[in-house]
Formats: C-alpha cells, structure tokens, sequence
C-alpha cells in the first residue's frame, strides 16, 4: 500500500472522471459521523480552487426551497469568479455504506433542479459513504420528459 502524497492536487477537470478522480483523491479518509456536504469552485478553464469548502451538519433531504437557497449562494460565489463560465464540484458525505440510498438520490434531485433553474453550472455530483465515493449523474437522477 502506498502512501498518500503530501504534494497539492491541481487537476484540470475536463470529463465526469475527472471530477471523480479529485474528490477521490483529495478526501481522505472515508468515514462520517455526520452528514456533510464539500464544494469546490471550478475556474471556466477546469482549475479547480484550492479551498475545499466544507458544511457539516447538513440535513438528510433538502426540499426545493433549501436547495434554491442553497443554489442562490453558490450563484453568489461564482458571480464573483466569473459567471457563467465558471461551475461548482459538489460532493455529499453521509455515515454508512452502500450505494445511493433514496435520500441521496434526492438531495442530488433537488440540487441539479435547482442549479438548473438557477442557470449554475454543476459539475457531477458525488455522494460519499464510509467505504466509496459514488458518481451520482443528472440523467439517473433526474426524472426522464417526454417529448411532445
């Protein structure tokens, strides 16, 4: 087993994978007492902030409201990086194992219909247990339309 490196992640985040590699690079170890959310601000060129942004004691659901609440401060952060151009890396952490409970996946419902309501760009979003960090795409989460 090799040691985790000591040395800054500065990654370019171009695909899902990417996003997925960061989160599970940079956040170790796995483990929660209590449910938490991370958000990283991502430059319009990929570069993610080096400042991981950590809220604890977040709540098992969000509700429309909480999370176009929740989705106008991060609007409110990114205005100031640069708008449009610029998106948000954000990843739940919560106590068990597993895949994606139906909590998760409507947090991160809520979450995506928001940002996309707001015009935010999100990147993928990521649940975290205490044994994986899971991707958790939009178009698993979020309910199919029907074209007219």
């Amino acid at each position: 087993m090799t040691k985790p490196s000591r040395e800054p992640h500065f990654p370019v985040l171009t695909t899902d994978a990417d996003v997925t590699t960061m989160w599970r690079t940079i956040i170790e170890p796995l483990g929660w007492h209590t449910r938490r959310m991370y958000f990283v601000l991502v430059d319009p060129d990929g570069r993610p902030h080096p400042n991981v942004v950590e809220l604890d004691e977040m709540p098992t659901a969000f509700g429309a409201d909480d999370a176009a609440r929740f989705v106008e401060l991060l609007a409110m952060l990114v205005s100031g990086l640069g708008g449009d151009a610029c998106s948000v890396a954000l990843m739940l952490a919560r106590p068990g194992g597993g895949g994606l409970s139906e909590d998760d996946r409507g947090m991160c419902r809520e979450l995506y219909a928001a940002a996309r309501a707001a015009d935010v760009r999100l990147e993928l979003l990521h649940v975290a247990t205490d044994t994986a960090i899971i991707p958790a795409p939009m178009d698993e989460i979020l309910p199919r339309t029907r074209s007219a």
